[in-house]
């Protein structure tokens, strides 16, 4: 397995003032983004100066969505489980790949259903679980199915295409997307890293590895990316004659990995701090490294106490609670709350960064141009999860008071976006 070697951060060697101009009204010359950038062994260093409270607003969603997929009780193909991608189609379509249903339907620009394709099962043209979805070139979709490490190819009038098995059997992906060339990025996560010793059934704090590797069309491996820490979690493992039974829960202000794929290459970050890493395809190599110190924040008492509450009030048992409080008694409390938990690349190879979930109606996206520098914020309901990002428009997931989830495109209202 091959890792990089990284080189460090050295003294800023130039100071460029990046001026946004013409996507947004930034309010005056003492609102433009600053960003500075060096050069590091290689290494392009961006650091975005703009504290949080001075960063413009980017663009705006229009408070109802131009096109709402889904139903609670209509005919079975409006009917979705859990959405895990959403890839919108060059005709205005839309593909959806459900995972719990393990099929993928698609719909035209008007929201009228289509086509099916897959259903539940082993054999080729079927899913047990996937997780990622992709159109390639010559209107190829390719889906990753994390069970039998499989990526099957459609065409968009639903004939079946060429599968192909991944060749490293150790890998349990839980996280994937696929690089324009159509290799596909998986993450794969160790819950005892190094093959130690698992947990007890005793709740302990750990933090597994997340390993990013890449694998060609044919399904070998390419090259790893980035190994690096992952999720913290409380974990306990209890054994039972043959087997065992785990439970595990993020912990109340835990850090984790975060990536996304991106026409640079690939966004791997660890989300302790707001430090965005780009790196090389081959190879995993640092390209880049953008900070936005500004953008973190403390954890206030209050926002504690908030997080606390809420996990008591979803406590159904009084054994529930009493794990709920040993839960948060173990979660360790940081100076800062975790800078970001969600990246998407949009078509214009913009960087959207999800600042981390907090309690309230909205959750705030930081804007990244290619290059690193912050071009503002855009606010969106907090029950939306973005997808995709297609000039003007932005597709995404969105849950109602009773879990029933839907698909949505939003206008997005801005100078520039496309």
């Amino acid at each position: 397995m091959h890792r990089p070697r990284f080189g460090t951060d050295a003294v800023l060697l130039a100071v460029v003032a990046s001026t946004i101009g013409g996507c947004v009204d930034f309010g005056g010359p003492d609102r433009v983004p600053e960003a500075m950038r060096s050069d590091s062994a290689g290494i392009e260093v961006v650091l975005n100066s703009i504290a949080a409270t001075a960063v413009p607003v980017y663009a705006t969603l229009d408070s109802v969505p131009s096109l709402h997929l889904g139903s609670l009780d209509g005919a079975p193909e409006e009917q979705f489980g859990e959405v895990n991608d959403v890839l919108p189609l060059a005709n205005g379509g839309v593909a959806v790949l459900d995972g719990q249903a393990a099929l993928i339907r698609l719909f035209d620009s008007d929201g009228a259903y289509q086509l099916t394709l897959g259903t539940r099962g082993q054999g080729p043209g079927e899913f047990q679980s996937p997780i990622a979805l992709a159109l390639l070139p010559g209107d190829t979709l390719a889906v990753f199915d994390a069970g039998p490490r499989r990526i099957t190819r459609f065409g968009l009038d639903g004939s079946l295409g060429r599968i192909t098995t991944l060749n490293d059997t150790q890998a349990r992906i839980v996280a994937a997307g696929f690089l324009p060339d159509g290799r596909l990025v998986g993450q794969s996560r160790w819950l005892a890293p190094g093959g130690g010793p698992l947990p007890g059934p005793e709740l302990t704090f750990g933090r597994d590895s997340a390993v990013l590797t890449i694998f060609r069309g044919d399904g070998a491996v390419d090259d790893t990316v980035d190994v690096v820490p992952g999720r913290e979690t409380l974990t306990s493992v209890t054994r039972s004659g043959q087997g065992f039974s785990v439970f595990r829960r993020s912990a109340a202000f835990g850090r984790t990995n975060v990536f996304t794929t991106h026409p640079d290459g690939v966004w791997s970050s660890e989300n302790d701090r707001f430090e965005l890493r780009l790196r090389h395809t081959e190879g995993g190599r640092l390209l880049r490294i953008v900070r936005a110190p500004g953008l973190e924040k403390a954890i206030e008492d209050d926002l504690a106490r908030v997080i606390y509450e809420r996990a008591l009030a979803e406590a159904e048992t009084p054994d529930d609670r009493r794990r709920t409080e040993e839960w948060y008694a173990l979660s360790p409390r940081p100076d800062r709350q975790p800078a970001f938990d969600l990246l998407v690349a949009d078509e214009s190879s913009r960087l959207w960064v999800r600042e981390w979930s907090t309690p309230g109606p909205t959750s705030r996206w930081w804007v990244f141009e290619g290059g690193g520098a912050v071009l503002g914020f855009v606010d969106v309901p907090t029950s939306l999860r973005i997808r995709s990002i297609r000039c003007e428009w932005v597709w995404g997931v969105e849950q109602d008071d009773l879990d029933v989830s839907y698909v949505v495109r939003y206008a997005l209202r801005g100078e520039g976006v496309c």
